[in-house]
């Protein structure tokens, strides 16, 4: 392989690292929005409990929000999740990036 070859290859992962990077920026920005949701939800579900005119009411108001908050809870998993999946990319292109330039450290 030429040493041009080499570099070409060296550009393409440091691409692929910066495309990694913009989807963990996303990811960011997805659990903000679920985060600004769940806090504009809390406000929602206080004054829906003040509101409740019965016990049961309230009740089903309760467990309405605590199954909002283990789905906002998996959503933002999810998400951190697949930052760490692009994390784990990251690092096997920068490894990639290692062993072409030790390659074109031999092909001198």
């Amino acid at each position: 392989m030429s040493k041009e070859y080499i570099k070409r290859q060296i550009e393409g992962y440091k691409r692929d690292i910066d495309n990694q990077k913009s989807k963990i920026a996303s990811c960011k920005e997805d659990i903000a929005k679920i985060r600004i949701r769940k806090s504009r939800d809390t406000e929602s579900y206080a004054r829906k409990i003040k509101n409740a005119s019965s016990t049961s009411t309230r009740h089903s108001i309760r467990a309405q929000k605590k199954r909002d908050w283990e789905s906002y809870a998996r959503q933002i998993d999810r998400e951190k999740d697949q930052i760490e999946s692009y994390r784990n990319r990251i690092k096997g292109y920068r490894e990639d990036i290692k062993r072409a330039r030790e390659r074109m450290k031999r092909a001198k």
